[in-house]
């Protein structure tokens, strides 16, 4: 995912929003886990999504 956006500040919020993800994981709240990486990974496609139609703009 986000193969079209090379800024590096998405990059860390999604790293960020993904060690989230992994500590609820591991510290046994699966259910949490699962919320953060389902809300992780539909933020990033509307944003790869968003990015790809600013770009077919320009």
């Amino acid at each position: 995912m986000c193969s079209g956006i090379n800024n590096l500040f998405w990059k860390i919020v999604w790293v960020i929003a993904y060690a989230i993800t992994a500590y609820f994981t591991f510290t046994g709240n699966m259910m949490l886990g699962m919320y953060w990486m389902a809300g992780t990974m539909f933020a990033e496609s509307v944003v790869s999504l968003i990015y790809y139609f600013i770009n077919q703009q320009k």
